[in-house]
């Protein structure tokens, strides 16, 4: 009990000392307003309805998620030993182990709380970019049972992606008025708010069309999503590849500084992609073989084109695949723990 309530501790103090950091804030912000602008400057359906919009949200969660991770991991580790707060964390006492499994836990909570943010910010634009309407709005008056008007077109839901984008900046007004008038820490509340503020959208959109009408004016159901919840199973296998990501750069931070290890691991997700062609090797004892054996396969967690024409992804997948995160995790901390037992902190 004691071990797991100083796991905790250490955890929850790098989760609030990350998310107030300036780039961390960058990073969220930027990844959510790059995911909700995506439908404004979409000249291509490519195929399907919403699919630049969708494809672009997984893409930015996979590299501003890589970069989150890299940073948040190279502050909470290699910084921390390097002023010398590891070593007094250690003192009292606290074992090395326990101490990189506590970051790494705290470095997958801000993870998951850019992950929220993403995922919303990705099921906001898909349904804002421009899809085909059929729209019937009936009129009733003394003289005519009913006129019936037929819209139909390309319609692109401008107040859903306002609303987001406009959550961002009140996130933003809400963070510096706490701050300034009640000292609240700005960094904190602004990576926080700007989670919320998104899901807030997401509950709100279901109240009117695309169109932009109130659907309690028109009759029928009063709420409806409209929201592409298959977008769901795949944004859970990029939240494991960067959990993945978060336990490796947290063993590289016990050894290296930040920008050694952001190379390693852009490295890692190059080679992670094409996990297919390392497999084929000559022989068992090629480097192709046992690069193949030690780097994660990122394949099976880059599915992003299952979704293509109305494709889906089984949660049963996603739960085999969080199995073999959970051993390429256990693999990538293993090996921060051992390199961290000796080192030296001075």
């Amino acid at each position: 009990m004691r071990y797991l309530q100083q796991s905790l501790a250490i955890a929850k103090a790098t989760v609030v000392e990350s998310i107030q950091q300036p780039v961390a804030f960058l990073i969220v912000a930027t990844g959510v307003l790059s995911t909700l602008l995506v439908p404004l400057f979409q000249f291509h359906r490519f195929s399907e309805d919403g699919r630049l919009a969708r494809d672009s949200g997984f893409s930015t969660m996979m590299i501003f998620g890589l970069a989150l991770a890299v940073t948040t991991a190279g502050r909470a580790v290699a910084a921390e030993i390097q002023r010398g707060t590891a070593s007094a964390i250690i003192g009292k006492p606290v074992s090395r182990s326990l101490f990189v499994i506590s970051k790494w836990l705290g470095v997958s909570g801000v993870l998951l709380l850019f992950w929220l943010g993403l995922t919303a910010a990705t099921l906001l634009a898909e349904r804002g970019s421009a899809h085909f309407v059929l729209e019937i709005e009936c009129n009733h008056s003394q003289h005519a049972v009913e006129d019936a008007c037929e819209a139909s077109g390309y319609v692109m839901d401008t107040l859903t992606l306002g609303l987001a984008i406009g959550g961002v900046g009140l996130a933003l007004l809400v963070a510096a008025l706490q701050h300034y008038f009640k000292r609240r820490r700005f960094g904190v509340h602004a990576f926080i708010g700007v989670t919320v503020s998104q899901a807030l959208v997401l509950a709100l959109c279901g109240l009117f069309t695309r169109t932009g009408s109130l659907r309690l004016l028109k009759g029928g159901s009063v709420f409806v999503s409209e929201l592409d919840w298959r977008i769901l199973p795949v944004a859970a296998l990029v939240l494991l590849a960067l959990l993945i990501f978060a336990a490796l750069a947290t063993a590289l931070a016990t050894r290296l500084q930040t920008g050694a290890t952001l190379a390693i691991c852009v490295l890692v997700l190059l080679l992670g992609l094409t996990g297919d062609l390392l497999a084929v090797a000559p022989s068992l004892l090629s480097v192709q073989s046992w690069l193949a054996g030690l780097l994660p396969d990122l394949q099976h967690f880059w599915l992003c084109d299952v979704l293509a024409h109305g494709g889906r992804l089984s949660w049963s997948y996603v739960a085999e695949a969080g199995l073999y995160a959970l051993s390429c995790c256990t693999l990538f901390l293993t090996a921060g723990c051992l390199s961290f037992a000796n080192r030296d902190l001075g």
